[in-house]
């Protein structure tokens, strides 16, 4: 498999496989990174979707310790839950071999 998947796809494959109740927490990371990511003179309607490759470590560590805080008044209980989706999304991301170990070794050091 490869990361040059849809990450919408990939969330809902990794919804399906774990059988988690992460919805909210991944609605919040779609969100950041079609804000991140869409051009301003596109619309949302016309914007390229976001793809797991484009989810790096950098992203992670963006989400979690600067988004968070800046549009959330309870960021340390989101952060909490958050990092606990992620790890276990990257766990699911090693087992279906979406990831190469470099990518989860630096997606491991931003969960810490």
């Amino acid at each position: 498999m490869s990361n040059k998947e849809d990450l919408e796809t990939v969330f809902r494959l990794y919804l399906d496989h774990t059988k988690r109740d992460d919805g909210e927490i991944i609605v919040l990371i779609l969100n950041y990174l079609s804000h991140l990511f869409q051009d301003d003179d596109e619309s949302s309607e016309s914007s390229e979707r976001v793809q797991l490759e484009d989810f790096t470590h950098y992203e992670v560590d963006d989400f979690l310790n600067f988004y968070l805080e800046d549009n959330f008044e309870n960021y340390e209980e989101l952060q909490t839950k958050s990092k606990i989706v992620l790890k276990s999304f990257l766990k699911f991301l090693k087992e279906k071999k979406y990831f190469n170990k470099e990518e989860a070794e630096e997606w491991t050091e931003i969960l810490k």
